[in-house]
């Protein structure tokens, strides 16, 4: 209905707080201050300051305008944006609660990762890929979340363990994968996307779920290299 309700800033401000000058904040362009300064309270139903401001900001992020009727992908560009702010409440049970997981961040950071690669696999040759982009964005998202929470020597030798993970996938799902890691490579030496997410120089891309206008360039047969045999 093109509106939140005060649950979402309160949720976005926490993970703003945990996740501030990591690795998930860089990528998604997450500027802590402006999220801080959503005022909200949750017993007003969402009336006050906070529910609006977090909407437009959501609007903003999504490259749509809130002023007008809303498509389908528009709406869900808007929630994915959402969504990110808020980690899918990922950051309240990581920090408030204080979930750690026994064997690291990295373990889950590259189980989700497991997930990205299998869903870029089924993407080639789908006559409806939408909906596995989609779920390709969440692991996505997912995966830099838990990254994001692991130390920084950590970080280095995880982001290794994602390229080798990527080479080992069929030719069309690392050629899809390549600008996704090209775009967390990209941010972990300290780049910065523009509003839209790239491409950069390099062919970096952020990974989103959802293209607001037009076909999503995931949807696009890539060039897939092939290795020469002697």
């Amino acid at each position: 209905m093109g509106t939140f309700t005060a649950k979402f800033p309160a949720a976005a401000r926490v993970a703003a707080e945990l996740l501030d000058g990591t690795l998930y904040a860089a990528y998604y362009g997450i500027d802590h201050a402006t999220v801080a300064g959503l005022h909200a309270s949750v017993s007003d139903g969402g009336k006050g300051n906070g529910a609006p401001r977090f909407a437009a900001l959501c609007h903003e992020r999504a490259g749509v305008d809130a002023t007008t009727w809303l498509s389908v992908a528009q709406s869900g560009a808007v929630i994915e944006q959402a969504q990110i702010l808020t980690t899918h409440n990922l950051a309240l049970l990581a920090g408030p609660v204080g979930v750690s997981p026994e064997s690291g961040w990295t373990a889950p950071a590259r189980g989700a990762f497991a997930t990205t690669c299998r869903l870029a696999a089924r993407i080639h040759g789908n006559p409806r890929p939408l909906r596995t982009i989609k779920d390709m964005a969440y692991a996505w998202r997912q995966a830099l979340f838990f990254l994001s929470l692991a130390a920084p020597d950590e970080q280095g030798t995880a982001l290794a363990q994602f390229e080798e993970d990527a080479a080992r996938c069929p030719g069309h799902a690392r050629a899809r994968l390549a600008p996704v890691l090209a775009g967390l490579r990209f941010v972990h030496a300290g780049g910065t996307f523009g509003p839209d997410g790239g491409p950069t120089d390099g062919g970096a891309r952020r990974l989103v779920g959802w293209a607001p206008t037009g076909r999503h360039w995931l949807q696009a047969e890539p060039a897939v290299r092939r290795l020469r045999t002697p």
